[in-house]
Formats: C-alpha cells, structure tokens, sequence
C-alpha cells in the first residue's frame, strides 16, 4: 500500500483548472478564508503534476481561498503519476460523493454545545467558524423546534430558512399544521414567510392592522444608503432583502456582470 505524503507547493506553481466547476460560490469561499485565519487549512487539497505545473484534482476552493489570504504556499497530496483529465474528473467527483455534510440540526446542535464549552457567543462562533451572524442566528433557532419538526429539519423534509420562521411561530397547534404543509410541499418557504409576516400584523385598539414602514433606509459610512421598500417591513423582511439581493450579486460578480446591468437585471426579473 503507498504511504501518501504532504509536501508544502508554492502556489506559485499550481494551474487553476475547474473541471468540476462553473464558478466560484462567493459566500462558500469568505467562509472558508475565515476559517482558515481561524484553525489553519484542515484538509490538502490533492494536485497532479503537468509539465513544470501542478493542477488541482480536489480542493479548489482551499487553494483559491490560500491564494486571496496572500499565502505561498500550500500543504497538498501529489499524485506520485500524472493524471489524464478524465481520471482527474472521476477523482474530484468521488471526493465529492464522500464527502457527507452535516444537516442544519447537527450544525445547531454541534453549535450549542461549542458555546456551552467555550463561553462564546453567538457572534463569536460565526467570526471562529467562517459563518455569518444571520447562518448562526437560524442554525441555532432549529433548537427552539419541537422535537417532531426538528426531526424532519433532520431529515431535509424542511429546510433551514423555513424551519427558522418556523421557529417565530408560537401557538404549537399552528407551527405543527405550517411544518406539515412545509414538509408536504404543499406550502413553499416564501408562501410561509408571508403568511407569517400577516399574522404578525397585530390589530390595532381602533381595528387597524398595523405595519411597519413602508421604506427602511440604512446610512452607511462615505455618503452610501440602502433602501429597501415594500408594504409592512419589519427587520426580518428588510433582512431578507438584502440577504437576496446579495445572493444574486454574488452570483453576477462571479459572471462578470457590472453594476448597472444587474440593477436592470433585477428590474426585468421583478416586472
């Protein structure tokens, strides 16, 4: 049996060639430069040798993520024979298929338990784990779930977002109905969301419903501000806009897309 061995590659010297990918996921990627500043590069990638280059059979995003962080250098598995693309291709895809990533409850709870052990907080996880604020917020709402709920979460018949307001839903007997028809399908996370945005509209003495504003406008630093505008925004509905509209920037960054064309973009798709 060969004894596979970590040498220590100049970045210098490695090709990026995605074969198994079409773009890089932004977010993905901050998340792992800040894991690494973190803990340091857990896994190496591996790396077939081409000429005087190195190409990457696995681990593109860590080689890409060393690279941002002003790295070298990095500590990767060298195939002792070069390898043709279709081998490179049948091994990058079966160190995906072994690769078995936690589901949200095990996230949350492996989360609560690092808190109870550390002292952390909240935020303090998400800055150590490369997550953001609002992943950790919603990781750790799925422990609010009733056990029933949370053992569909588990097994991906409802999904993280529409588990979180799930989680907003106080009267049990109403949280059970939503979670069936959630896991059913016969209500998407989006129907859910406004439903619960409606119910949350608290009449008023005078019979009113009342609402939240209609704009929410954020003052950010260097004369910059951020205008979400819709009927009824509370905070959670302003998150949740900004939370999409960096979703798709992220994606039309990766495909070159400028500024003014992705705000035309929106525009047409909302129309």
């Amino acid at each position: 049996m060969t004894i596979e061995q970590i040498a220590e590659i100049p970045l210098a010297e490695i090709e990026l060639v995605p074969l198994l990918r079409k773009s890089i996921d932004e977010e993905r990627l901050e998340g792992l430069m800040q894991s690494i500043r973190e803990v340091g590069l857990l896994y190496p990638p591996r790396l077939t040798r081409r000429g005087e280059k190195y190409l990457p059979a696995d681990g593109y995003h860590r080689i890409v993520a060393l690279m941002k962080l002003g790295r070298k250098s990095i500590p990767a598995l060298v195939e002792e024979e070069p390898l043709g693309e279709g081998e490179m291709i049948r091994k990058g895809l079966v160190a995906n298929a072994h690769r078995v990533e936690n589901t949200p409850l095990e996230k949350a709870e492996a989360i609560d338990r690092l808190m109870g052990l550390t002292g952390w907080n909240a935020s303090t996880v998400a800055e150590k784990l490369g997550f953001s604020n609002a992943t950790v917020s919603r990781l750790l709402s799925l422990l609010e779930l009733p056990e029933p709920i949370r053992e569909q979460v588990h097994r991906g018949d409802i999904s993280l977002s529409a588990a979180s307001e799930l989680a907003r839903v106080e009267d049990p007997g109403a949280q059970a109905s939503l979670a069936a028809d959630v896991a059913s399908g016969r209500l998407t996370r989006d129907a859910l969301s406004g439903s619960l945005r409606s119910r949350r509209r608290k009449p008023t003495p005078g019979g009113v419903a009342a609402a939240g504003p209609s704009r929410i406008t954020a003052r950010l630093g260097g004369g910059r501000t951020v205008s979400v505008v819709g009927g009824g925004i509370d905070l959670e509905a302003f998150i949740e806009a900004l939370e999409e509209v960096l979703a798709k920037a992220r994606k039309a960054r990766t495909q070159g897309i400028e500024a003014a064309t992705f705000a035309k973009m929106l525009k047409d798709q909302a129309g």
